[in-house]
């Protein structure tokens, strides 16, 4: 379970800014939103708010950009990477300084915090901790300089050596079968990371669970819950070889492009829907789903995969553009799922989103929601809902749009803009 993720001179975000789970003293959902961890409450889900530019997004990127470089860094040139580490460059304080990420988590009974400073030539700073009633350090970097709790993060004596300037080591020591070092890597590598609105990337996790038949009744009930019009959906092997394409692939990429097509065969989603004779149902009509259904029932298929597997795995998913495509109503059971007593889960929910009717008391705890937006130097701040300390009673959602909680735009009136520029011509 994430306990708090921490980012610095990223992007927008100047100074470091937390996302913080730990449950504050609210009431409100205790039985239900807030896993207890000992006598601590984690939170189950966060929403961020903010309008266009606020820098939600950029919260999301950095723990994309800190999860890939934790389980990259040792095998990959950060010159090389397919994502950007770019500091604040609205500040001269921070443009040539360098970037801060921090983790606290936990693992089985094991709370950890591991975080680390760099910039795109080098690690400035590294170190992993075992947070019990005190920190007990398993390691610490300063540049080069390294001092390694061997007693407690067994195997890595001499693995300093073998980590370059700009990998980090315990991505190195990960590599070389430290089991501490693996069993962190694979947390960190296991969480979802999800663009919402670029959800076909995702489709083959659900395609490969309906071939599973553990997990196709769950999947149907799942479709047909969402009264998206659909009684079911089944795949159709499309009977194809490699031989039968191999001519369209240049010859030098033949066997790379085989070994991923046997992987990955092209399958066809076929959905079937009733068909009436007046009011009575007289049989099912199939579709190909590609074709027939919405942008909207083509997204949450690509999500359904996604979230029987957090919910199953305990694995934490962040979901960007959460709303886009989804009715407010579906994506508000997406986040009672998460939130639910009945379910026996450790994952977690990070969303950002514009749905306002998601601010809902019946569902959110105050400190379950956070309101994003820049400040006059153009950098990313965060606060949540429960600082500004509203009653009970209170219509979160418009107080929100009418600017009580900040992270709106602040829009100049368009129409007017228009009609002036129409009159001085």
């Amino acid at each position: 379970m994430i306990i708090s993720f921490k980012v610095g001179n990223y992007k927008s975000i100047k100074e470091p800014v937390v996302l913080n789970f730990n449950a504050s003293g609210l009431s409100e959902h205790r039985d239900s939103n807030i896993y207890m961890q000992g006598n601590k409450g984690i939170l189950k889900s966060v929403l961020l708010y903010g309008h266009n530019a606020s820098g939600k997004s950029k919260i999301l990127d950095a723990l994309s950009f800190f999860q890939w470089y934790t389980v990259n860094s040792a095998t990959e040139k950060i010159e090389n990477t397919r994502q950007t580490l770019e500091p604040f460059r609205l500040s001269k304080q921070t443009k040539n300084k360098p970037s801060l990420f921090e983790l606290i988590f936990i693992i089985g009974n094991v709370t950890y915090r591991y975080g680390f400073e760099l910039d795109d030539k080098k690690v400035h700073k590294e170190w992993l901790l075992e947070v019990a009633s005190s920190e007990k350090p398993l390691f610490l970097r300063i540049n080069q300089e390294f001092q390694i709790n061997n007693k407690h993060f067994e195997n890595a004596e001499g693995l300093e050596k073998r980590t370059r300037k700009n990998a980090l080591f315990l991505s190195v020591s990960a590599q070389w079968n430290v089991s501490k070092a693996q069993k962190i890597e694979q947390y960190i590598d296991k969480i979802y990371n999800v663009h919402g609105i670029d959800d076909k990337a995702y489709r083959d996790i659900t395609i490969d669970l309906l071939k599973n038949k553990k997990y196709v009744d769950l999947i149907q009930k799942f479709i047909k819950k969402a009264d998206l019009g659909i009684n079911s959906v089944d795949i159709l092997d499309i009977p194809i070889s490699f031989d039968d394409i191999k001519e369209n692939v240049p010859e030098e990429l033949r066997e790379r492009f085989k070994e991923t097509f046997e992987k990955r065969k092209p399958v066809t989603i076929i959905s079937t829907h009733n068909v009436f004779d007046e009011d009575k149902i007289i049989g099912v009509e199939p579709f190909i789903f590609s074709q027939a259904e919405s942008e909207g029932t083509k997204k949450y298929f690509s999500l359904v995969g996604l979230l029987i597997l957090a919910l199953n795995e305990n694995r934490p998913i962040i979901i960007d553009e959460f709303d886009a495509r989804l009715h407010s109503l579906l994506s508000k059971s997406i986040i009672k799922l998460f939130n639910s007593s009945k379910i026996k889960t450790k994952s977690q929910l990070i969303v950002a989103t514009h749905d306002t009717s998601l601010i809902d008391r019946e569902v959110l705890r105050r400190d379950q929601v956070y309101f994003v937006e820049k400040d006059v130097y153009g950098a990313t701040k965060l606060s949540t809902l429960a600082e500004f300390k509203p009653r009970k009673e209170t219509p979160y959602d418009k107080n929100y749009l009418d600017g009580k909680y900040g992270g709106i735009p602040f829009i100049n009136d368009l129409e007017n803009i228009f009609s002036d520029e129409q009159e001085a011509k």
